[in-house]
C-alpha cells in the first residue's frame, strides 16, 4: 500500500501532512473525485479549487474546479 496525500488549494493552500493509505493510483483517483463532492458545498461563483494528489514519488493527478456565474 502507498500513502497518497491530498493537498486542497482554494486561494490557500491546505496542505494534508498526514495522508492515507491507498492500494493503488485508481483508488487515490476515486479518493480525489469524492473529496471534489465533498468541496462542492463550499464552491461559490467565480471560484476555483484544485486537488492535488500526490505519493512519495510525486505527483499522481490533479482535479480542478473552476466556477463562473455567467449573469
Amino acid at each position: 500500500m502507498t500513502r497518497y496525500f491530498f493537498q486542497i488549494t482554494n486561494g490557500a493552500p491546505h496542505d494534508d501532512d498526514v495522508g492515507e493509505e491507498l492500494q493503488d493510483d485508481h483508488a487515490a483517483w476515486v479518493c480525489a473525485k469524492r473529496l471534489a463532492r465533498d468541496i462542492e458545498d463550499s464552491l461559490h461563483p467565480n471560484g476555483n479549487w484544485q486537488v492535488e494528489v500526490h505519493d512519495a514519488s510525486g505527483p499522481v493527478c490533479v482535479l480542478r474546479i473552476q466556477s463562473k456565474m455567467l449573469r
